[in-house]
């Protein structure tokens, strides 16, 4: 049995020492012949590779990655301004592109895109990720360095914007707004870009017009207690340590914001998929309330002085609405109802009394000199013949005789 055993095993040992050389042969065989294969009408990023071996063709597709990479991508936005990104972005597999190639055809090749990178490259522009990165995974997988994203833009549209003259603080709240990305469900916080609250609260009126022409759910909405100047009744909106203004997208796909710099204004835009229904909003229901006006006394004022210590302003009240506009019709939906209460019109007068008048003496005529000089009697004076003093009247001497008969 012993010798038996060690038959076994020496025959083992010969059958494994005529056979992995076999093996290995074969294995050599096959890498070789994979390594001398050659490719046959195919074509990578546009690379010729026929003819060529999996090795010579490495070589001829890194050099060609390598010459790609010595300029940025020329990327033209939305608004027609070009904008350039370096080709750091992206990362090339030529190897695992090969492997995959086993007939011949046209292939890409397989790129890697990092938006950690990319993103420096966005700020301030008219443009979001999603709109960037697959365009310019596709145009790397050709080695291909312009893009064009307004063929990207034709699938969504404009579905509501708006047009402000910001000033420096507004604008800068506008830059971090650009971009902004709403999927299903996502909310649009005004407090989430700065915290400059005047510029936000500023900004609040046009931005709630904007979404109110959306089905966009409007999730908070402050007024103020008296409708600023320059306010469009139903549009207030407050921004202060208590109050946001905030809205949720209720549609099934994304949103996007985008901000045009033109200059002196700036531009909003709200790019998606179009809505089922056009929306508007309209303010209804406008009621004037007038102020009363309010007499005060104070004694700080001067004697028989008055002034308005208050302006007064009429109290108004309106209620905005949501239009949806189908082909069956119109229907509402009341988002807000602002009223706000006149504000009296406030006189303070003076309670100091007035002084008495002064005596005033009596006042005596007098006539000028020469007219008391004057005679009236005067002979020389002309009297139009009203008096003749030439002619003196009758005297008599004697009493003159009566009759003497009895009145009967």
């Amino acid at each position: 049995m012993k010798r038996y055993g060690m038959h076994v095993l020496i025959l083992a040992g010969l059958v494994l020492l005529v056979s992995l050389p076999t093996i290995g042969l074969v294995n050599y065989l096959d890498v070789a012949a994979k390594t001398s294969a050659t490719y046959k009408d195919t074509r990578v990023a546009g690379i010729d590779v026929s003819g060529m071996t999996k090795q010579e063709a490495v070589i001829r597709l890194d050099n060609a990655v390598k010459d790609f990479q010595n300029a940025p991508f020329n990327v033209t936005l939305v608004d027609g301004t070009t904008l350039e990104v370096g080709k750091d972005v992206v990362t090339f597999n030529v190897d695992g592109t090969l492997e995959t190639i086993t007939e011949p055809g046209d292939y890409p090749l397989a790129v890697a895109l990092d938006e950690e990178r990319i993103t420096p490259y966005l700020d301030n522009q008219p443009v979001t990720m999603t709109m960037v990165t697959g365009p310019i995974t596709a145009s790397a997988s050709q080695l291909d360095s312009n893009i064009v994203l307004e063929t990207i833009a034709e699938e969504n549209e404009v579905v509501a914007s708006m047009t402000v003259s910001p000033t420096p603080a507004m604008r800068s709240v506008l830059e971090r707004m650009n971009g902004f990305e709403m999927n299903a469900g996502d909310i649009f916080s005004l407090k989430a870009f700065g915290d400059d609250f005047d510029a936000m609260t500023t900004l609040g009126p046009s931005l709630y017009q904007l979404f109110a022409a959306t089905p966009f759910n409007i999730l908070e909405r402050v007024p103020h207690e008296v409708l600023p100047s320059g306010v469009e009744l139903g549009y207030d909106v407050l921004v202060d340590d208590r109050s946001n203004f905030a809205v949720q997208n209720t549609e099934q796909t994304p949103y996007a914001i985008i901000v045009l710099n033109e200059g002196n204004t700036m531009t909003v835009q709200l790019l998606g998929k179009a809505f089922e229904a056009a929306y508007e909003s309209r303010v209804e229901e406008v009621v004037s309330v007038p102020y009363q006006n309010v007499i005060r006394f104070s004694p700080s004022l001067p004697a028989g002085s008055s002034s308005v210590t208050q302006s007064g302003q009429a109290g108004e009240s309106g209620k905005l609405y949501r239009v949806r506009i189908t082909e069956a019709g119109e229907t509402l939906e009341m988002l807000g109802f602002d009223f706000y209460e006149p504000v009296p019109e406030i006189v303070t007068k003076s309670s100091v009394p007035l002084p008495p008048p002064e005596p005033v003496e009596p006042v005596i005529p007098t006539f000028p000199d020469e007219l008391l000089e004057d005679d009236p009697f005067d002979d020389d004076v002309e009297n139009d013949g009203l008096y003749d003093f030439e002619e003196e009247p009758p005297v008599f001497e004697s009493v003159p005789e009566t009759s003497e008969e009895a009145v009967g």
